[in-house]
């Protein structure tokens, strides 16, 4: 796989977060079984590897929250640690900007 598509990258307002495609596809996966998260799964498609997914506060407060229960969902594979630093960078950006 060309280096280009070893990451992605999300941006956020207290810095970007950077994750592999490999979880970025288990995310999708993970997104995929809750119908709210549509427009979320099309900004991850949208850009590919090539630009920052720039999510809007609605989406980033959608994606923080499927985080959090997938943290807490133990019948589901475990959530990897780049998407813990994801949900806590989430937190702080909604908490910064007072969206939570």
């Amino acid at each position: 796989m060309p280096e280009r598509l070893d990451h992605i990258t999300v941006a956020l307002n207290g810095g970007d977060v950077t994750i592999t495609w490999n979880t970025r596809q288990a995310l999708l996966r993970r997104l995929q079984h809750v119908q709210e998260t549509a427009r979320l799964r099309a900004a991850f498609d949208a850009v590919g590897a090539s630009r920052s997914v720039e999510l809007t506060s609605g989406q980033r407060s959608a994606l923080q929250q499927a985080l959090e229960n997938w943290s807490r969902d133990e019948a589901y594979e475990q959530i990897p640690e780049e998407l813990t630093l994801l949900r806590a960078a989430l937190a702080d950006d909604l908490n910064d900007t007072g969206e939570r």
